[in-house]
């Protein structure tokens, strides 16, 4: 389970062993999702205060991520979502999301959450948190129909100026590459039987997949309980929280 997956498939990975959970994480065609933890060296500690970083590892088959949304484990309180420039926020005591930005799949950001670690039970030394997260990446392309035609549009400003080939399910939709305008944008009539209801719209620059017209997700889910058959993908995004008196020493 591991590279990239198309617009139609989702990616799935794991975020621990979550009793009663009925999901089956197999088959082939997905993708692993990768999200790292940053304490910044700080040591997370029950009772207390911390802030972590959340860093996804790339986007969504390739394209930018648009949107990350993470739920805050049981126990866990005091969440505060950090403000980032060109992000929307919305956060509830248990989820927290990112939208409306712009992060390419070949650079990195963090996403920041203050929070307060629960108190352990006695004698439990450490315990682990895991954090469920989602990225979205919005489509590119979008297709618009008026009885028996279309017009497919494209927004991809990082390849301004550049010829762009589109395909429709797989086949050309047009005889000669169109040409993406100087604000990254822009737009093709056709008859609407050559997109269907559904179809995937794609644009190709230099035999590479740049655009598409299906948003693309990459998941963090629960699977089944220890003794399940799952095959994990990764290890899980998680913090380890440790007792007062183990950080202490």
């Amino acid at each position: 389970m591991s590279g990239f997956i198309t617009r139609r498939k989702v990616a799935l990975a794991t975020v621990g062993l979550t009793a009663g959970v009925g999901l089956f994480v197999a088959g082939t065609g997905a993708a692993s999702a990768h999200m790292g933890v940053d304490l910044h060296g700080a040591t997370p500690t029950a009772g207390s205060g911390s802030t972590i970083f959340l860093r996804p590892g790339h986007g969504c088959d390739g394209d930018a991520t648009n949107a990350l949304t993470v739920n805050i484990p049981a126990g866990v309180t005091g969440v505060k979502a950090q403000q980032k420039a060109g992000w929307k926020v919305s956060a509830t005591p248990t989820q927290i999301t990112w939208s409306g930005g712009n992060l390419p799949d070949d650079q990195f950001d963090d996403f920041g959450i203050k929070l307060t670690w629960p108190k352990l039970d006695a004698g439990v030394a450490s315990q682990k948190f895991y954090f469920q997260a989602v990225q979205t990446c919005n489509a590119e392309l979008k297709v618009t129909r008026s009885g028996t035609s279309a017009t497919v549009t494209g927004m991809l400003p990082d390849y301004a100026g550049e010829k762009a080939a589109l395909f429709v399910d797989g086949l050309p939709l047009t005889i000669h590459d169109v040409t993406i305008g100087v604000d990254g944008a822009f737009s093709v009539a056709t008859k609407a039987a050559k997109v269907p209801e559904g179809a995937d719209v794609v644009a190709k620059v230099n035999g590479r997949q740049v655009g598409n017209s299906k948003a693309g997700v990459d998941a963090w889910l629960d699977i089944p309980a220890a003794g399940s058959t799952a095959t994990l993908a990764m290890p899980a995004p998680s913090v380890t929280v440790v007792a007062p008196t183990v950080a202490a020493k």
